[in-house]
């Protein structure tokens, strides 16, 4: 299985905490949890690195991020 990295932070883009995802070192999106929206999942604009994940990691890393996000 690949290493999952979750980190909960700010960013002044949003008026909520973001959970920011890494698989491998590579950064794979945000989870976000924004005033008066579902929790969201969004994916980085312009290029992004290739890399191969098994489905089941990805999906880990989404849960992963929006139980770190909503403790």
């Amino acid at each position: 299985m690949e290493n999952i990295e979750i980190t909960v932070c700010s960013d002044l883009d949003y008026d909520n905490l973001i959970a920011e995802i890494k698989i491998d070192n590579v950064f794979v999106g945000i989870v976000t949890n924004e005033p008066n929206e579902p929790l969201k999942f969004e994916m980085p604009h312009g290029p992004i690195s290739s890399i191969t994940v098994e489905l089941d990691t990805y999906f880990k890393a989404i849960n992963d991020a929006k139980s770190e996000l909503l403790k």
